[in-house]
């Protein structure tokens, strides 16, 4: 089962999917893929765009990490949801040449009233890049609830 960070308007998003429970080095995680998909402006145009890496090994900590940062943040009374609250930086993939960061936080560069915004920068091999998008309160919820789905099943399977 994948998890997935849409953004809130429903034109980009960031997909980690789950291919193999493995140890790694005596550290628990998963051999995972991520896809990106967006869109981009070229002036005139609006154009698609998406991405995807294979062979990235996500450590389940870091993965457990992400999703209870962003619960406690959720389970706030709804006038308590200060984006800036929120504001933190982690790191996905840890293998030699692996790179998969998720900052949350604002951008000079994006406009996002109250909602949060989500940078990822990733690297595999030569391969680097750069993607962002505006999220919400929901997309947010839906991500972590299908990240703990995936964790939970990974600990029955550690048992």
């Amino acid at each position: 089962m994948p998890a997935t960070l849409r953004s809130n308007n429903g034109e980009a998003e960031f997909t980690v999917e789950f291919r193999e429970y493995i140890d790694y080095a005596s550290e628990a995680g998963f051999e995972s893929a991520i896809q990106l998909r967006g869109q981009h402006w070229d002036g005139d145009h609006t154009h698609p765009l998406s991405g995807s890496i294979d062979g990235l090994w996500l450590r389940s900590a870091d993965l457990k990490g992400i999703r209870d940062h962003i619960s406690h943040w959720l389970d706030r009374p709804l006038n308590y949801l200060v984006a800036e609250e929120l504001n933190r930086e982690f790191e996905l993939a840890r293998l030699p040449g692996q790179t998969i960061r998720i900052r949350i936080g604002p951008r000079q560069d994006t406009t996002s009233h109250l909602n949060p915004v989500v940078s990822i920068t990733f690297s595999a091999g030569g391969l680097r890049g750069e993607f962002h998008f505006v999220t919400d309160q929901s997309c947010l919820a839906l991500f972590a609830r299908e990240l703990s789905a995936q964790l939970a099943e990974s600990d029955e399977k550690a048992v």
